[in-house]
């Protein structure tokens, strides 16, 4: 694995268990079903593309180099979502989170 991959991978947990806490508080604390929270959570997700694709535009833009492409960017982002959700679940040791020490 390499460290790009490696570092794609902790990101993609850390989201993960952050978005699991904050829905789950979320339902708690609304009593809104899990799907109308997740539809939220994917329409967050929608507002923070386009506050990031407006902040790499036009004059004064951030200079990473990232040039947003709406159409194909949008399409990556519904793929990784539907491939995420077909994925069967992971029982792997490494990917739960600790919850106290022995």
């Amino acid at each position: 694995m390499t460290g790009f991959e490696r570092r794609r991978e902790e990101a993609e947990m850390h989201l993960r268990m952050q978005l699991m806490k904050e829905m789950s508080e979320v339902m708690q604390r609304t009593g809104l079903p899990p799907m109308i929270v997740m539809r939220e959570a994917v329409r967050a997700i929608g507002v923070i593309y386009r506050e990031t694709a407006d902040a790499h535009q036009g004059p004064g833009s951030c200079s990473c180099g990232w040039q947003p492409q709406e159409a194909a960017d949008l399409d990556y982002l519904g793929r990784a979502l539907l491939e995420a959700s077909r994925q069967p679940r992971r029982r792997d040791l490494s990917a739960m989170q600790v919850l106290g020490t022995a």
